[in-house]
């Protein structure tokens, strides 16, 4: 069961750790956070190894793992020879919870900044835990963008002021130096060129989803060559880990928000470190 430290209190943080030493470090993400966190959460009591490497923060909530591990992994090189990039899933309005996300990223890594964290807010995501890329491909209907990938149709004009509050958030964390670079998720040309007209800090990062779009949109590809954005693929689902699959793991607590790390070595481009660090809370009834 889930280490019963939580019980005392109404939000908790749990870090998997690096799970690139275990078998899940190259699978779907969300089979790696759903796998990351049960071998966090839930410990086998002949299992002694497991035992050893959990550590419960009681002063903030946190329970991690394998700690000592991740700490080797950023500290055998220098920290200009590596680079750090994170990712935000966000499925509800929230700036508390971009704050949360980026702090506690900054504390586990023990690390003064980050070269990039990339957001992907979905607040109608569809509540299903597998990529629509293992179903049927958008590209046999003939079309080459999906309803699924119009992020300004499915979220409105409500929602586009929502991830401007959200990356207002992101910026600050980029002006402090925090953060070197900015990055979006799944938007397309109209809602990113919004987005892209209000930023202080433009975002250098946009990802697409060919799980919904298999071939990029030439106007989404346009602005970002036009406005040097860096355009990259990516499979991630809307919703990471649905709510009764996380309620199996830690009854009584719902995600907040998650996020996935990655450490490379820059010269040779070696992934080094992997992780997930999740922020939960309970009902106060």
């Amino acid at each position: 069961m889930i280490p019963t430290i939580t019980k005392k209190y109404q939000n908790v943080v749990i870090s998997t750790g690096n799970i690139i030493t275990t078998e899940l470090g190259q699978r779907k993400s969300n089979e790696e956070l759903y796998d990351g966190l049960k071998i966090t959460l839930h410990t086998d009591p002949s299992a002694e190894r497991v035992v050893v490497e959990k550590e419960i923060d009681q002063l903030h909530g946190r329970v991690q793992r394998a700690t000592q591990e991740l700490t080797t992994r950023l500290t055998e090189n220098g920290r200009n020879e590596i680079s750090i990039g994170a990712k935000i899933f966000l499925n509800r309005h929230s700036t508390e919870c971009v704050n949360q996300a980026v702090e506690e990223l900054l504390n586990i890594l023990s690390v003064t900044h980050v070269d990039n964290v990339v957001l992907a807010y979905h607040p109608n995501a569809v509540a299903s835990a597998t990529p629509v890329a293992t179903t049927k491909s958008p590209c046999s209907e003939g079309s080459t963008v999906s309803k699924a990938a119009n992020w300004s149709q499915r979220n409105g004009k409500e929602g586009v002021a929502e991830l401007k509050e959200l990356y207002q958030t992101l910026e600050q964390y980029a002006l402090k130096q925090q953060i070197t670079q900015l990055g979006i998720a799944d938007l397309d040309a109209a809602a990113l060129e919004e987005l892209h007209k209000s930023a202080q800090v433009a975002p250098t990062i946009a990802q697409v989803n060919l799980s919904t779009c298999c071939v990029v949109p030439p106007e989404l590809q346009e602005f970002c060559t036009a406005h040097d954005i860096q355009l990259n693929t990516h499979s991630d689902p809307e919703l990471l880990l649905p709510a009764e699959q996380f309620d199996g793991l830690a009854p009584g607590y719902t995600i907040d928000w998650s996020l996935r790390y990655q450490v490379h070595v820059r010269c040779r481009g070696v992934l080094t470190a992997k992780g997930y660090i999740v922020g939960a809370s309970r009902s106060s009834d």
